[in-house]
C-alpha cells in the first residue's frame, strides 16, 4: 500500500502516467489508500474505480522517503488527545497537498517526496494548516459541533481567555460570545412576554384562578425586575473600574513618556515595550458604547444587536455568524450570573479590539528530534501543566475549553487551582472537539500504529448521531434521564459499554480495541464484554432508557459482562424481562462469545474460562431438555409449570436430587433435546457426552435433529464434571449452571413489579 501511495503521489505532480495506476486497484480495498486519494485527488478515486486492473508492473517510484520526528505528547490524556488530533490533522494535510505518510513508528513518520513536487518546506506547511484549522470555517468544522452538542460544564463556563493564532479563530470566539450575551436579550424578552400574557389571562378570570394566576404574575416581575437591577448594578460597577484602570494607566504612560524623553539610547527599547503595556484596557468605540449603555440595559441590547446600525462595524460583521450557534451553544457561557455577565462583555469586546493574532503555536513536526527541555522540579515549578515545558510571558489559566476539569489540587498546594498553561496547549486544546463534558465520556479506538482505519471508522460511527469524532477519538454524548445524564446513572464505563454495544458494528467490536479514556488513565474494555454488550442488547430488544427512567437492569447485566460472568449477565436480563426477543441471535452471540473466550481475546488469567463457559453450556443443554419434558407434561405456561420449574432449578447440585424431582411428573427414564431449541446448547451438550464417556444417542425425524438424554447419561456427565470442579468450585459451578438454565425458561423467573 506503501508503494500505491508513492505511486499515486507521481501520478499527482506528472512523475508517473495516470493509467500506470491501475496496476494498484487492488489497493481500494484498503480505507487508507481509498482516503489518501480522496485526500490527494478525487479524479484519481473516481478514475481508480471505474477503470479496468491493468496487467503490467509499473516501475518503483523514483522519489525520496523524508523521515520527520514528532513531537513529544503530553501525559495528560485529554491534552494528549488534542495533540493526536491537530498531528493527525497536519499529516493528513501533508497527503492532501501530495506528501504521503509512507511507514510509521513511534515518534517518527516517513513521508514520500516525488520527484517533480515542490520541496517540502515543513514550517510553511504548519503556518498554512494552523491558519485553515484555525479560520472560522475550520472551527465550525471542528469546535461548533461539540458545542451544539455536549454542555461542557452545568453552570456554564466563565469568561476563558485563550490564544488566538489566527483572526478566524478571533471572529469565532466573538460570534460564540455574542451569541451567549443575546441570550440573556432573549431570556428577558421570553419573561416580559410572559408578564403581558399573565396580565391578559387574569383579567378574564375570578376567584381562585384569579388569585393563582396574580401570584404568578408577581413571581414573574419580581424575577424579571431582580435580573434588570443585577445585570444594570454590573454594567455600572464594571464601568467604574474601567475607568479607573484607565486613569491609572494613563498617569503611567504620563510618566514613561516623560522618562522616554530623557532616557540614554540603550534604555528605550525597554521603556517603549513598557508604554506598549500601557495601552487602553479597551478600544475607544467600545468604551463609549459601555458608557451609553451602563445606565440603561436597552441601550446595551441595542448596541449589541448586529442587526441595529446603532452597533458598531466590529459587531454588525458577526451578524453572518450567529446562526450556526444553537441553544446548547449559546448557553455554553455562565451569562446567568451578573459579574460573570460583564467578565463575558469584557471579553468579546478585547476580542473585536485585536488586529492581528496574538499566540503562535510552533510545529508539532520536525526534521531533526525534538530536545526535550529541563524543569524545575515539583509540582509549583513554572511549567506547563499540560506538556511541561517552561512557560513565558503568554502563559494561560485551564479552563474548560482546555481541560474537563481545569481546577486542581496540586500535591504541595493547599486547595484546589486552575494551573498555568502554555500557549501552544491552549490552542489545540481549544482546536480539539474532543473535550469531555457533563454526560458524555471519551473513548479511543485503535492501536497508535494504525490510524486510518480507526479514523475511517469513527468518522462513519458520528454519522446521524450527537456523538463527536476526531481522529481516532470518539465522544460519546450520552441522553439526559431524570434529571442528570444516562452516563452518570449507570456509570462512565458501563455506558461507554452500552453505547458501543448498541451503536457499534459487531464486526468493528472484534477488529479495534477500545478504550474508555478516565482522567490520566485508559481503562481497556474487553472485546468479549463489548461482544456481549452488543449480543444482549439485541436478544432482549433492551433499551438504556425504558419507561423515561435508564434501565438499572441493564446497567448491573453490562457490569457482569466487565467482571466475565456471563451466566450472570444473561440471567439478570432474562428476569428482567421474562423472554428472549431474538433467541437465534442469543444462540450465535454466545457461540463467538465462547470463541473469544478460547482466544483469550483480551484476557490475561483465567485461562480456564473458556472451559467452564462451555461446560455451563452443556449441561445447561442436557438438563433443559428434562425440564422442557416436565414443563410439556404439566402445561406450558401454567402455573404449575412455574411451580416445577423453579422446584427442578433448586435441585441441581446432585442429578438423583434433579431426577427424583423430576420422576414425580413424569413416566419416562430419558428426554429429548432438539438441535433447534438452541444450536450452541446442544453442540456443548453433545460434546460433554462424548467427553463423559456416554453414549451419544442422536436421531433425525420431522421436528429437526435431537438428542436422546437418560438418566444415566446426566449422571456420567455429573460425575465427568465433579472431577473438574471439586469442593468449593462445584458449587460456584452449579451456580452458573441455574442462572443459565433458569434464562432458558425467562417467563418463570421473571421480576414482579413492586406493589
Amino acid at each position: 500500500m506503501a508503494k500505491a501511495k508513492r505511486f499515486a503521489a507521481d501520478v499527482r505532480f506528472g512523475q508517473a502516467p495516470r493509467e500506470a495506476l491501475l496496476a494498484y486497484q487492488e489497493a481500494l480495498a484498503d480505507p487508507e489508500f481509498a482516503a489518501f486519494l480522496e485526500r490527494v485527488d478525487p479524479r484519481l478515486l473516481r478514475y481508480l474505480r471505474m477503470g479496468t486492473a491493468g496487467s503490467e508492473v509499473p516501475p518503483d517510484p523514483e522519489g525520496k522517503d523524508l523521515l520527520l520526528y514528532l513531537a513529544p505528547l503530553p501525559g495528560e490524556r485529554q491534552l494528549r488527545a488534542a495533540y493526536e488530533v491537530a498531528l493527525e490533522g497536519f499529516l493528513e494535510y501533508l497527503e492532501a497537498q501530495g506528501y504521503p505518510i509512507v511507514e510509521r513508528g513511534t515518534g517518527w513518520v516517513k513521508v514520500y517526496v516525488s520527484p517533480k513536487a515542490p520541496p517540502l518546506d515543513l514550517e510553511r506547511a504548519w503556518k498554512a494548516y494552523i491558519e485553515q484549522a484555525f479560520s472560522l470555517e475550520g472551527l465550525s468544522a471542528r469546535l461548533l459541533p461539540l458545542l451544539n452538542s455536549v454542555r461542557l460544564a452545568g453552570r456554564g463556563i466563565s469568561a476563558p481567555k485563550v490564544p488566538l493564532p489566527t483572526l478566524g479563530a478571533r471572529d469565532f470566539l466573538a460570534a460564540w460570545y455574542l451569541a451567549n450575551l443575546l441570550s440573556v436579550k432573549e431570556r428577558l424578552a421570553w419573561r416580559d412576554q410572559e408578564i403581558s400574557r399573565l396580565e391578559e389571562v387574569s383579567r378574564l378570570l375570578e376567584g381562585s384562578e384569579k388569585t393563582k394566576k396574580l401570584r404568578e404574575l408577581e413571581k414573574r416581575r419580581q424575577d424579571q425586575e431582580k435580573e434588570r437591577r443585577k445585570y444594570g448594578g454590573e454594567l455600572q460597577e464594571k464601568w467604574e473600574k474601567l475607568l479607573q484602570e484607565e486613569e491609572r494607566k494613563a498617569a503611567n504612560r504620563r510618566k514613561l513618556e516623560e522618562r522616554l524623553q530623557r532616557a540614554k539610547p540603550k534604555d528605550k527599547p525597554r521603556l517603549e515595550n513598557e508604554l506598549q503595556a500601557l495601552e487602553p484596557p479597551l478600544p475607544e468605540w467600545a468604551l463609549k458604547g459601555l458608557e451609553q449603555a451602563k445606565d440603561d440595559l436597552g441601550q446595551l441590547w441595542v448596541w449589541l444587536d448586529p442587526e441595529s446600525p446603532k452597533a458598531p462595524e466590529a459587531i454588525q460583521r458577526l451578524k453572518p455568524y450567529l446562526g450556526r450557534f444553537g441553544p446548547l451553544a449559546r448557553g455554553q457561557l455562565n451569562t446567568a450570573v451578573g459579574n460573570k455577565f460583564t467578565k463575558i462583555l469584557e471579553e468579546f469586546l478585547r476580542l473585536l479590539s485585536l488586529s492581528s493574532p496574538d499566540a503562535e503555536v510552533p510545529p508539532l513536526v520536525s526534521q531533526t528530534p525534538f530536545a526535550l527541555p529541563s524543569r524545575q522540579p515539583g509540582d509549583k515549578a513554572d511549567v506547563c501543566y499540560g506538556c511541561g515545558r517552561p512557560l513565558g510571558k503568554g502563559k494561560h489559566k485551564a479552563s474548560k475549553l482546555v481541560f474537563a476539569s481545569p481546577s486542581q489540587r496540586l500535591q504541595s498546594g493547599s486547595g484546589q487551582e486552575e494551573p498555568w498553561v502554555c500557549p501552544s496547549c491552549a490552542a489545540l486544546a481549544l482546536l480539539s472537539p474532543i473535550k469531555p463534558g457533563e454526560g458524555s465520556v471519551l473513548v479511543r479506538v485503535g492501536d497508535y500504529g494504525a490510524p486510518e482505519a480507526a479514523k475511517h471508522f469513527a468518522r462513519l460511527l458520528v454519522t446521524g448521531t450527537l456523538h463527536v469524532a476526531a481522529g481516532r477519538y470518539l465522544l460519546l454524548n450520552s441522553p439526559q434521564v431524570g434529571g442528570k445524564s444516562l452516563a452518570q446513572a449507570l456509570g462512565r464505563v458501563v455506558y461507554a459499554l452500552q453505547a458501543l454495544g448498541q451503536e457499534v458494528n459487531p464486526r468493528v467490536l472484534e477488529r479495534f480495541p477500545f478504550y474508555l479514556v478516565e482522567g490520566a488513565q485508559e481503562i481497556p474494555l474487553p472485546p468479549r464484554a463489548l461482544w456481549l454488550s452488543y449480543v444482549l442488547q439485541k436478544a432482549f430488544d433492551s433499551r438504556p432508557i425504558e419507561g423515561n427512567e435508564p434501565n438499572r437492569s441493564l446497567g448491573e447485566a453490562l457490569r457482569y459482562a466487565l467482571s466475565d460472568l456471563p451466566w450472570h449477565a444473561l440471567y439478570t436480563l432474562a428476569r428482567r424481562y421474562g423472554w428472549v426477543d431474538d433467541r437465534f441471535s442469543l444462540e450465535d452471540g454466545l457461540a463467538q462469545y465462547a470463541s473469544l473466550l478460547e482466544k483469550g481475546v483480551g484476557m490475561k488469567e483465567n485461562t480456564d474460562l473458556s472451559q467452564r463457559f462451555r461446560d455451563v453450556a452443556g449441561l445447561t443443554g442436557l438438563l433443559s431438555a428434562w425440564v422442557g419434558y416436565v414443563e410439556s407434561q404439566v402445561g406450558r405456561n401454567a402455573p404449575e409449570a412455574k411451580g416445577a420449574v423453579r422446584k427442578l432449578l433448586d435441585n441441581l447440585e446432585r442429578p438423583g436430587d434433579f431426577l427424583y424431582v423430576a420422576a414425580y411428573y413424569l413416566n419416562s427414564t430419558q428426554a429429548r433435546l432438539y438441535e433447534a431449541s438452541g444450536t450452541f446448547f446442544y453442540q456443548e451438550a453433545k460434546r460433554l457426552l462424548q467427553e463423559a464417556g456416554a453414549r451419544v444417542q442422536e436421531a433425525e425425524e420431522d421436528s429437526g435433529r435431537f438428542l436422546t438424554v437418560s438418566q444415566d447419561d446426566l449422571h456420567r456427565v455429573y460425575t465427568h464434571l465433579a472431577a473438574h470442579y471439586p469442593g468449593k468450585a462445584w458449587e460456584g459451578f452449579i451456580y452458573e449452571v441455574r442462572l443459565s438454565l433458569a434464562s432458558r425458561f425467562p417467563q418463570y423467573i421473571r421480576m414482579e413489579k413492586e406493589g
